[in-house]
């Protein structure tokens, strides 16, 4: 399968600090692009860094290790930018500094953490350092002044501090600290690769359940050797391009109140719940949520005919079609995103940015392509791909891509026979010490799950990447130069899970 694979660390040893360097440096100039990185305590006190990429070919995946000292190690962020998040994380989690990290601030906790946990790191390795405080960055210039935004907002939504440095109305700098809601959800996988592994995925980022339950059901089916069948795989895939459609759905009627275009705010937002009920007819759930079973799909789905959902969603698409090229062909929609929050191209290929805001700024990534699941394997959905990198040009991808996966779904729903697949469960086959990894292309990005397994198939290190984790600092890059009363559409057009990033 294109989308998983499966590399036995018993058979390579961890690589030299300059070769895992090299490997690096490879996914930020070369075709291989990084998936994660991560670090894991392999028996008290020793630690080693695992490094996947791949995508330079369909379903290429290559991996690297290198030994740490249980204490720090040397930066690899002036070789592969894409990588100063994860290191954060890894100082975070396990309490190993990254030696001359360029901005060395806890990403999972704030203030009210003690200084001295480091939650992923065992009571028998060597006490690390305590945490360093956050340290905002300083502006200074004359006119200069701060606007603070959160963590607590005005409305529902969840908690992360934005601290704007503007001249006047300019934005010179943002600054976003997340890690209110830290959950701890890496620490619940270990053990017993089962079913309960699933549910917990589906509360990763509870708009993206589809996506996360799907990478992670097939990693659990690597582990257990109990593969989903043809026809389960493509129910998958029709729940992951309607999870796709309701959320752009709602990020357009989103992008439309913040302009105060009435039309889109309204017609958007009933058109989202017209998907998430074809969600609730497949599932039983509007947001997907009990699709996935280790070995293919729950016993009840899908809840509706191939024929008649296949209708249902020409009767959508009719609507979105309509709603949406009215939407862009407005002048008041095109002058007021046009040129707004614009992310070079130049900045989403250094910094690795992921999915649908990647593909906006010209950065042509698809897991659906690049690690094709079955279903997607002959035919994916048409590419989408713009260069401009404004708010318009996000809107643009997501109406786009909403036509590419209409022209997509009857073709897979003709093939999706018989329905109802029965899950099976077996049990986990003897093998080495292994690290399996699971790529998906949720509607926002491509999601990673990684798991490392011991000689009797127990998960002992499990790690997610969510595309909000990746592209949060496209945002701050987005808005510099821009008004701050541009933030809420800038902030809309890339609509970041911060559930998914604080993990």
């Amino acid at each position: 399968m294109h989308c998983v694979h499966t590399f036995e660390l018993g058979k390579s040893a961890p690589r030299t600090e300059e070769a895992f360097r090299a490997f690096l440096r490879e996914t930020s100039g070369g075709n291989n692009r990084l998936l994660a990185l991560f670090a894991e305590e392999y028996s008290s006190g020793r630690f080693l860094l695992h490094a996947v990429a791949g995508g330079s070919v369909p379903g290429r995946f290559v991996h690297a290790c290198v030994e740490t000292s249980p204490r720090s190690f040397r930066t690899f962020t002036d070789v592969c930018p894409g990588a100063h998040l994860f290191e954060r994380e890894i100082y975070d989690l396990f309490g190993l500094v990254p030696e001359g990290h360029p901005e060395l601030n806890p990403l999972r906790f704030h203030e009210g953490w003690p200084k001295r946990s480091f939650p992923l790191r065992s009571v028998g390795a060597p006490a690390p350092d305590a945490r360093r405080g956050y340290r905002f960055l300083q502006v200074r210039g004359e006119g200069i002044h701060e606007v603070a935004v959160g963590p607590v907002h005005a409305g529902v939504i969840e908690p992360g501090h934005f601290r704007f440095s503007c001249a006047g109305e300019t934005i010179q700098n943002l600054e976003i600290r997340l890690g209110y809601q830290h959950k701890g959800i890496e620490s619940l996988f270990p053990g017993s690769p089962g079913m309960g592994r699933i549910l917990l995925s589906e509360s990763i980022s509870g708009d993206t359940a589809v996506g996360h339950s799907t990478a992670c059901a097939r990693l659990l089916e690597a582990i257990t050797g109990n593969p989903a069948d043809p026809s389960a795989e493509r129910w998958r895939a029709v729940a992951l391009e309607i999870e796709r459609i309701s959320n752009h759905c709602g990020d357009l009627g989103g992008l439309s109140t913040d302009i105060g275009y009435l039309f889109g705010a309204a017609h958007f937002g009933r058109l989202r719940g017209a998907a998430l009920n074809l969600l609730l007819k497949i599932t039983g759930n509007r947001f997907g949520r009990g699709l996935n079973r280790i070995g293919g799909i729950g016993p009840r789905v899908p809840g509706i005919a191939q024929e008649e959902l296949i209708a249902a969603l020409g009767s959508l698409r009719a609507e979105v079609e309509s709603v949406g090229a009215t939407m862009l062909d407005a002048p008041s929609v095109v002058a007021r995103m046009e040129g707004t929050g614009r992310l070079l191209s130049r900045t989403a290929a250094t910094l690795q940015f992921v999915g649908m805001a990647a593909r906006a700024s010209g950065r042509d990534v698809d897991a659906r392509r690049d690690f094709p699941s079955p279903a997607y394997v002959e035919a994916p959905p048409a590419k989408v791909l713009l260069d401009a990198g404004d708010v318009m040009a996000r809107a643009g991808v997501r109406v786009m891509e909403m036509r590419a996966s209409f022209d997509w779904l009857p073709g897979v729903l003709t093939g999706a026979i018989p329905p109802g697949t029965i899950a099976t469960e077996g049990n986990a086959p003897a093998a080495g010490r292994r690290l399996i990894v699971s790529v998906e292309e949720g509607w926002r990005g491509e999601i990673v799950h990684a798991a490392i397994v011991d000689d009797e198939s127990r998960i002992t290190r499990f790690k997610v990447v969510d595309p909000s984790f990746r592209n949060w600092p496209g945002l701050l890059f987005a808005v510099q130069k821009n008004v701050i009363s541009d933030f809420p559409v800038c902030n809309k057009s890339f609509n970041l899970s911060y559930s998914g990033a604080d993990l």
